[in-house]
């Protein structure tokens, strides 16, 4: 069986149409899209309804239905022949026999692989158990010697987080199994986390020009941060921009900038907060939902035990502001949101900012609850968007998104502030 072209849009039907009841299929995307394996149960499909299907393309990191043939084959082999447990395993929890359970699960129950990331590029194997409606294990295959560095970072920063008193936001933070070899890279095992990524909802039609469903998101996200950050708040320290921020963007900014860069961080470090513990890529494709509350955070290779308690609810503004107007041809006014015009970078943050209307109230309101719960003034709430704005500009890999963040970045420094917030 061959799919059309055609049938790419997600759709439910189309899903079903791609793996008939009882067979094992591969899809074969383009090059720069998800690998998805399969088997057509209705445990892994209620899964994939709701949990990916729902991210229209070009959404890369994500699972979508964008195959161009779907190959019939038998019964899928040994997961990537050559997968072995580590001479040096991370984690208690892993042994030997791992590989033989998964292969246990692999043979009973549905596998869905998918390209997790391209930046640096990895992918992400999940695993079910037999008719079970969430992924038990969850495996981080690098490409290449780049992603393996990061594979390995994230091991590392998941295992330092682990002694922390993570309260009752323990459940949603993966524990590190250990560390498999693929080659000669290392996978790192996890356990699954249930839930769908909150960037499923972000793109259903209408959802993010409606006030009901983005203030859900922002309490989903401001509860678990509140939960999180409570739970491992400690000794007080002057605010301030992220780790090699200057070092990074002083030579990518024209003077002006560079001049705002430093005044920024002057402000910030004339206020106190405690350090808490910081995922550190904290945006809706990284949190998982289910029922309306956050149920997992996932991608911990940036966390650290210890930060700057503004980056973790500045990055989420950040981010959410970043999707505004994906769906908008440029010069159109973003339905929902009168005020925004798409096309400029930055043109979402400025007007989430310093716009008027209930999403902007949203934002501001997202932000001063934060900083009154750590103790700081709410008009520190702009300088902590820029601040995570500049700390994305600086970490950027892909060299356009990097020049659209500076450039964001820039036009927010020159924007004629309004007293804020009001």
């Amino acid at each position: 069986m061959t799919a059309s072209p055609t049938q790419v849009p997600g759709r439910e039907g189309m899903w079903r149409d791609l793996l008939p009841p009882g067979r094992r299929y591969l899809a074969l995307p383009s090059r720069r899209h998800p690998v998805v394996v399969a088997e057509d149960r209705a445990a892994v499909l209620h899964y994939v309804r709701q949990s990916l299907l729902a991210i229209p393309p070009p959404m890369p990191g994500w699972l979508y239905p964008a195959a161009r043939a779907a190959l019939a084959v038998p019964a899928l082999p040994r997961i990537l022949p050559g997968l072995t447990v580590t001479d040096q395993d991370l984690g208690a929890g892993l042994t030997h026999d791992t590989l033989d359970d998964i292969g246990r699960l692999t043979a009973s129950g549905p596998v869905v692989l998918l390209d997790h990331s391209h930046d640096p590029a990895r992918l992400l194997l999940l695993i079910f158990p037999p008719d079970a409606p969430h992924p038990e294990l969850a495996v981080k295959i690098p490409a290449g010697p780049q992603a393996a560095q990061s594979i390995l970072r994230e091991a590392e920063r998941l295992r330092a987080l682990a002694p922390l008193p993570l309260g009752a936001t323990r459940p949603t933070v993966p524990t590190v199994l250990g560390l498999l070899r693929h080659g000669d890279l290392p996978a790192l095992a996890t356990s699954a986390l249930p839930g769908a990524p909150m960037l499923v909802a972000y793109h259903r039609p209408g959802h993010h020009a409606r006030p009901g469903p983005v203030r859900a998101d922002f309490v989903a996200a401001a509860d678990w941060l509140s939960g999180f950050q409570s739970a491992t708040a400690g000794a007080f320290a002057p605010l301030d921009l992220r780790p090699g921020v200057v070092e990074a963007l002083d030579d990518r900014l024209a003077r002006p900038a560079r001049v705002g860069l430093h005044a920024l961080r002057r402000r910030l470090r004339a206020h106190l907060a405690p350090r808490t513990a910081v995922h550190g890529d904290f945006w809706p494709g990284n949190v998982l939902v289910s029922h309306h509350r956050v149920s997992g955070v996932v991608d911990w290779e940036r966390a650290r035990t210890a930060g700057s308690p503004l980056a973790d609810p500045a990055r989420f503004v950040v981010s959410y502001c970043e999707h505004l107007d994906r769906r908008t041809h440029p010069g159109h006014r973003v339905p929902g949101h009168h005020g925004l015009i798409a096309g400029r970078p930055g043109a979402a943050l400025a007007y989430a900012l310093d716009g008027a209307g209930w999403y902007p109230r949203l934002i501001r309101e997202f932000l001063a609850a934060a900083l009154h719960r750590l103790g700081l003034p709410a008009a520190c709430g702009r300088d902590a968007v820029l601040a995570e704005l500049a700390a994305v500009a600086a970490e950027a890999t892909d060299p356009r998104f990097a020049e659209a963040q500076a450039r964001a970045f820039i036009l927010l420094l020159a924007a004629e502030e309004t007293p804020w917030p009001f």
